[in-house]
């Protein structure tokens, strides 16, 4: 009896505790089936073809918690820790951090809102700051068809991170957001130079990738527009070749006719990255052949999203075109990319928290060295079922 008094005791004072703070428990839970066929186009390279059970395709899986507390006078301070994992394992997401997609604590005032901790950049979808998830039908979901990772360059979810954003005036919401270190735990290095991935960057030192970004959003009626401009302060410690500051610039977003949702977007970018596995300060694009060289172009979006049978139709298509950078890259890199690519999709929800999907990509390459005048163009489509539960 003692026992249980005490338990419903503790019970009563953290249930007290979170109504003063206004803490709540959310997350999402989302698998499927993937199915992707691979043509490289390289006699040397086979065509393969996978059929996989894949999590996260619409939304990273994700468990949270967030509260707010009312510090009187107009303030309030609040908090948000958001842990990322694999549903089909049950491993551990970005860099197995216990709190990899957030962790951040702000003070909400008057003035704005000022953030601190792990947070997602601006030129991102990524968190309570990432201002590009409405550029396309697909947002940043479901990798291969025509989504953010899949056309645009950024990103990146970033540690040692303060963003301001200014209260809401006529619609518009400004953003500025500097990180004193963007990735301390990953280690990098190749044999080449000696680390073999056995350096860590340190923050506030030349060895780690530095950020700074403006950014804006402007909703008025039928429209939600979103706008970023991104620089990165590239890490000696990872770029041993000292490139140049690699930098972003990215607007778009939708229209709301009624009967659809119509989207278009596109960006700018020179001497950034190829997105790599261990690093997430390389915030290029997916499977490119532009190993460890700094390439700039542009891309853009376009597409539009409308109810049908009780769900909800997309379809995007997508072109990038980008080219070497050659700003500090090492020798003989002078290649040429281009990508296009369109991809269609569905959505039915079955309640409030829960929908299926199913969601079917292509996208086209053509590499170009022009050193050795070699050509490839490899082709890859995607296809997606999957569920979906919010909670």
């Amino acid at each position: 009896m003692k026992k249980t008094l005490a338990a419903l005791a503790v019970l009563g004072a953290f249930a007290g505790s979170a109504m003063a703070a206004d803490v709540s428990v959310y997350g999402i839970l989302d698998v499927g089936f993937k199915y992707v066929h691979s043509d490289p186009d390289d006699s040397a390279k086979p065509t393969t073809d996978s059929f996989t059970m894949a999590t996260g395709n619409q939304a990273g899986n994700r468990f949270g918690l967030k509260g707010v507390e009312d510090l009187g006078n107009g303030l309030s301070v609040g908090f948000v820790l958001e842990n990322g994992f694999a549903l089909d394992d049950g491993t551990l997401g970005q860099s197995n951090r216990l709190f990899g997609r957030e962790a951040n604590l702000f003070v909400r005032g008057a003035f704005g809102e000022l953030s601190f901790g792990r947070l997602g950049a601006l030129d991102s979808a990524n968190g309570s700051y990432g201002l590009l998830g409405y550029l396309s039908p697909f947002g940043a979901s479901w990798a291969g068809a025509v989504e953010f990772s899949t056309f645009y360059v950024g990103g990146a979810r970033m540690d040692n991170t303060v963003t301001y954003k200014s209260p809401n005036v006529a619609g518009f919401n400004a953003y500025a957001q500097y990180s004193f270190g963007m990735n301390t735990k990953d280690k990098f290095g190749t044999p080449a130079d000696g680390n073999d991935n056995t350096v860590a960057p340190v923050e506030g030192k030349s060895g780690d990738t530095r950020y700074a970004a403006l950014g804006g959003t402007y909703v008025a009626g039928p429209f939600n527009l979103a706008a970023s401009a991104a620089l990165y302060n590239w890490s000696s410690t990872e770029y041993t070749d000292n490139p140049d500051n690699g930098y972003t610039l990215t607007a778009g977003g939708y229209y709301d006719c009624g009967f659809a949702k119509t989207y278009l977007s596109a960006q700018y970018f020179n001497n950034m990255y190829k997105a790599s596995s261990n690093a997430t300060d390389k915030v290029g694009f997916a499977s490119v052949g532009l190993d460890n060289e700094s390439f700039k172009g542009w891309a853009a979006q376009a597409g539009f999203d409308m109810p049908l049978a009780g769900g909800t139709a997309m379809f995007a298509f997508g072109y990038a075109d980008t080219d070497s950078a050659n700003s500090g890259d090492k020798e003989n890199n002078d290649n040429e990319f281009t990508r296009w690519g369109t991809s269609v999709g569905y959505t039915y929800s079955l309640s409030k928290r829960t929908n299926v999907y199913g969601v079917a990509g292509y996208y086209q390459d053509k590499l170009t060295n022009n050193t050795t005048k070699k050509e490839n163009k490899p082709e890859t489509t995607t296809l997606y079922v999957g569920m979906r539960h919010r909670f």
